[in-house]
């Protein structure tokens, strides 16, 4: 009885072999300036670690000042120093190195170079999300498309261009490609009612002091308009709660070293943007960092204050731990408070 028991284990196991285990999700955002920031992608990610169906996921901010999906630029941009950069330039190193499973993508702030409406400039912005949702596609990703924020929101009568407007058609494209099966994360509408609601609370809020780039509070706002429409894509619950305080500053760290190390590696043609480091580095960084972290005394880990930085909670540490290179090195810059000049 023993031995053929013993026989016909290998026939039982070659019947039904072990499932292989599920492929890691591997997540890159695309954008402009203001998903470069770090914030609102950041928060993100700590609401899709939240999952296990994401939790030891690889997730990258390609995003990058001043790109474009459309390729255009405007005369003199940045002083004449550089033109603006495009995706187009950069995507197919990304999508042939990282190789993502989602993409994520949140383009049009910079694509009407805020200028009037313009059909040719609209139309440059529509080939170039249509151009970047079918290569990305075409690499085996789901291309999910955010529509852009919002444009002098704190002071509409500055915006003699009415770019705002611009913005509008330019979201209201997006959208109307839902009937051909396209995932559009809007934030515009939830983003316009919570600052409204803010400046109901504090008439002195500010949501951008630029007129374009959001201050940390706004980008809490992006995170919160987005995450319902790109949790529902991914089966994931639309109620949330994102890291804060300490915890959220080191998703950020860690998130914007990952971000540096990978536009290094796949290449870019913007200006200004710091070397990252070596990605077969970042398992030994990640190491290293690991060692130094420890708790403030008395440290509220749900804190609002998101200019501290010291411990993470224990889910993400969990998750960034199995990840191995998911950890990250002391950042020698000082933490970004507020948006750059340029977009």
């Amino acid at each position: 009885m023993g031995m053929s028991i013993i026989r016909i284990i290998p026939v039982l196991l070659a019947l039904f072999p072990a499932p292989l285990p599920a492929a890691v999700p591997r997540i890159a955002i695309l954008g402009d300036s203001i998903p470069y920031a770090g914030y609102w992608p950041a928060l993100l990610e700590s609401g899709l670690r939240r999952n296990s169906a994401y939790r030891n996921a690889e997730i990258v901010n390609f995003s990058l000042p001043s790109e474009t999906a459309s390729g255009l630029s405007e005369p003199g941009h940045a002083a004449g120093a550089f033109p603006r950069p495009c995706i187009h330039d950069r995507l197919d190193a990304i999508l042939s190195r990282y190789k993502p499973t989602l993409v994520i993508a949140c383009y049009g702030m910079n694509d009407g170079m805020m200028q009037p409406f313009s059909e040719a400039n609209f139309q440059a912005y529509q080939q170039g999300m249509e151009r970047l949702k079918a290569k990305t596609e075409s690499a085996g990703a789901r291309f999910i498309a955010v529509t852009p924020p919002l444009y002098m929101a704190d002071t509409p009568e500055k915006d003699s261009a009415r770019y705002n407007a611009v913005l509008d058609i330019y979201a209201e494209w997006l959208n109307g490609q839902k009937k051909k099966g396209w995932l559009v994360a809007d934030m515009r509408p939830g983003l316009s009612r919570q600052i409204r609601a803010a400046k109901e609370k504090n008439p002195r809020f500010m949501y951008a002091p630029d007129g374009v780039h959001p201050g940390p509070e706004g980008h809490l706002m992006i995170a919160r308009s987005v995450w319902p429409a790109i949790a529902s894509f991914l089966n994931l619950s639309p109620n949330v709660r994102f890291a804060e305080g300490d915890a959220f500053n080191k998703i950020l760290e860690r998130h914007n070293l990952f971000k540096l190390a990978w536009l290094s590696e796949t290449g870019h043609k913007r200006p200004g943007i710091p070397a990252g480091v070596p990605i077969a580095e970042l398992p030994r960084i990640a190491e290293d960092v690991w060692t130094k972290t420890a708790p403030e005394p008395g440290a509220d880990p749900h804190s609002r204050n998101l200019k501290n930085t010291v411990p993470v909670v224990d889910f993400i540490l969990d998750a960034l731990r199995k990840t191995g290179a998911s950890m990250l090195r002391e950042n020698k810059e000082p933490a970004r408070t507020g948006p750059e000049k340029a977009s």
